[in-house]
């Protein structure tokens, strides 16, 4: 009985951390990295349902706007370095990104979603 038990407990611990919802960490993006007005990666691809962490790096101050989809921007200003925020993308499709405030030196991208 002892090892039915035992057995019994193992084979709910193992459910339970197979089945436990998690996020799925995709890819980070720097904005302003190394001083530069640019993101790194300015391009990446993922899957659907992943997520992608943003953040500020050097020479803020920087936003992070997706063109259309308000739902997955952050407009306010990151004005502090290391700074992050994470972005979900459940749908597939490519979201333009960019810098509204550094948008006119070319601080864009694109995350490619499959």
């Amino acid at each position: 009985m002892k090892t039915f038990i035992q057995t019994l407990w193992v084979a709910i611990i193992a459910a339970a951390v197979l089945f436990m919802p998690r996020m799925a960490y995709a890819a980070e993006i720097q904005m302003g990295s190394n001083g530069n007005l640019v993101f790194d990666p300015a391009e990446i691809t993922i899957a659907a349902g992943d997520t992608v962490t943003i953040v500020n790096g050097d020479l803020p101050p920087h936003n992070f706007v997706i063109a259309d989809h308000p739902e997955l921007s952050h407009p306010d200003l990151a004005f502090v370095g290391g700074e992050s925020f994470t972005v979900t993308f459940d749908n597939p499709g490519d979201y333009e990104f960019q810098c509204e405030p550094h948008t006119g030196a070319g601080m864009k991208g694109v995350i490619h979603v499959s």
